[in-house]
């Protein structure tokens, strides 16, 4: 017995004619897909690209997303940034082990594809591959009606894939009693601990659209949600440009778990690392988050406290890398050293105090 009615794909909820517009609104927009070394990128059904020279060249893969950031995105109906987040998070874990990110390819679910706002996503996402100097090689942009509460929600990851040679890869091989640990300052909490950021703002009743406390960094008028929306600081560059102009050992990129698991990362078998506190000054956003009720504990295991890398160099090669920095136009200081470790000591310790 046929059907009496005919149903079609956009009766189930899925768009293509709204997806066919969103990617024609890209192409206009996106810049990164035009790298060197592209062969293909946006429009295929993969993204081609030549490797660039490299002796006994490795690939090093990170992927990750931005988290529950992208509700306060939605909720603010800001869309422009959160793709600088989602590639930040991926190529500076890749940056840290040494390697030059090549590429990134994005995966932003939808409930509802709104052809403007998936386009402002994805520039986002294209404005980061062009701060980290990669390409925007392909990404998916899936349709799927019921699968949030709400068909304004969206979710938003991907992948980078970077290159090295092998000689120059970074890590805890290469990390020493003695070496530096030097710091490079955060913008802001980059994309890691929101959903504590969200369950203070709902516990505390605060609105996006008031007015944040003045402070160090902050604009003048921004608002809560402004300050919270901060995109993360991509390193890819002056990472890049370290590992040319001096030795180093080990980057560690402050993420969730904050210091005792990204630091700890780079440690070898027998060493620790003491990190002093007072040696720099978060941005104002932390001594916020404290004020509202995080104790400071908390806050060194959650977020990243105002340095998104730590490195381990050289001693003798610091105040070459803290110059390089500076050219960079991001602070960095001196923040603690790498020792043996004692017996039932933790392997990441801590003097002074956070200036919150």
């Amino acid at each position: 017995m046929a059907a009496d009615k005919h149903f079609t794909y956009k009766d189930s909820g899925v768009d293509v004619a709204a997806g066919n517009e969103a990617v024609r609104l890209l192409k206009e927009r996106l810049k990164s897909i035009h790298h060197p070394l592209v062969l293909e990128g946006i429009g295929g059904f993969g993204g081609l690209m030549r490797l660039p020279a490299v002796s006994d060249p490795v690939l090093v893969a990170g992927t990750d997303g931005a988290g529950t950031k992208v509700l306060l995105a939605k909720e603010m109906g800001v869309y422009d940034t959160i793709g600088i987040d989602a590639v930040a998070m991926s190529v500076n874990d890749v940056s840290a082990c040494g390697a030059v990110p090549l590429f990134f390819l994005d995966y932003l679910v939808v409930g509802k594809v709104e052809p403007q706002k998936v386009a402002d996503i994805v520039a986002g996402v294209d404005e980061g591959c062009l701060r980290a100097q990669c390409a925007l090689l392909g990404g998916e942009t899936a349709e799927h009606p019921g699968h949030f509460a709400d068909d304004d929600a969206f979710d938003l990851a991907g992948f980078a894939v970077g290159i090295a040679s092998r000689a120059d890869l970074w890590g805890p091989s290469r990390v020493r009693p003695g070496d530096a640990l030097v710091g490079i300052a955060s913008n802001g909490l980059h994309a890691n601990g929101f959903s504590l950021v969200r369950a203070l703002v709902a516990e505390h009743h605060l609105a996006l659209d008031a007015p944040f406390p003045t402070g160090d960094g902050v604009p003048a008028g921004a608002t809560l949600g402004d300050v919270l929306l901060t995109p993360t600081t991509i390193y890819s560059r002056v990472l890049h440009d370290l590992g040319h102009a001096c030795p180093v050992h080990a980057a560690a990129h402050i993420t969730g778990g904050g210091f005792p698991d990204n630091v700890g990362r780079i440690l070898p078998d027998g060493t620790a690392a003491i990190l002093n506190l007072s040696a720099w000054r978060p941005p104002a956003v932390f001594s916020f988050l404290h004020s509202l009720g995080v104790a400071v504990d908390e806050m060194l295991t959650t977020f990243n406290c105002g340095l998104g890398m730590v490195l381990a160099v050289p001693a003798a090669s610091v105040p070459k890398a803290l110059a390089t920095i500076a050219r960079a136009d991001l602070p960095a200081m001196v923040v603690g050293e790498v020792i043996g470790l004692e017996p039932g000591a933790r392997l990441v310790r801590y003097k002074g105090e956070l200036a919150l």
